[in-house]
Parts: structure tokens; sequence; C-alpha cells
């Protein structure tokens, strides 16, 4: 499909993810440091048996507003997709009219000049 002209679109990918992971901690940190309350609570994960860690979650935390926002971010995005699709096809439309009117055309000249 993209022969060699792959690296581009492949590097706009590589590019898109890493934004992304950026931007989705920038995201979601307004709403996990909410100050209302101090009250924390302490979650042990085990690594292996030897490692442990301790990370604290605010009682408060409140995650489905920046995964409702994400979403709103991705349905914007999805719709813009459907419209340049749609322009697409309405293109290979035409063009395909225009292709089927010039072999008439042909085929038409072809009779008429095979009658004389």
């Amino acid at each position: 499909m993209w022969n060699n002209r792959a690296a581009a679109p492949f590097n706009i990918v590589h590019l898109g993810y890493s934004c992304g992971a950026i931007l989705a901690n920038l995201l979601v940190r307004p709403f996990l440091a909410n100050s209302k309350s101090h009250a924390n609570v302490n979650v042990f994960v085990q690594l292996n048996s030897t490692l442990s860690s301790s990370i604290s979650v605010p009682l408060d935390a409140d995650i489905r507003v920046p995964y409702m926002i994400a979403a709103g971010l991705c349905f914007l995005i999805s719709i813009g997709h459907l419209i340049f699709f749609i322009q697409e096809q309405k293109q290979r439309q035409k063009k395909a009219q225009n292709k089927q009117v010039s072999l008439n055309l042909f085929v038409n000249c072809q009779l008429i000049l095979s009658e004389s």
C-alpha cells in the first residue's frame, strides 16, 4: 500500500503515541491531586518476593472526569475521520462515473464509425 513512502506515516504514529502518553498524565493529574480531603489510602504492591512498593491514592480522586474528556476527544476525532471517509467515497464515485461516461462515449464513437 505505501511502498517506499511508509517511513513518514509510521513515524507520525509513534510520535502521536508518545505525545498521547505525556498528555494523558497531564490530563489526569489535576483530578488525582484534589486537595478537598487530606485522607489517603496506602496501597501496598508486592512486586516480587524481595521488593514491595507503597502507593498513596487520595480518597476523593475522581478518575471518571478525565476518562469522559478523553472519550469526548476520541468521539470528535472519529467524526472527523468519518467526514474524510465520506468525501473520499464521493470522489471515488465521481471518478467511476466519469470513467463510465468516457467508456460509453468511446463505444458510441466506434459504433458510429463502423456504421458509416
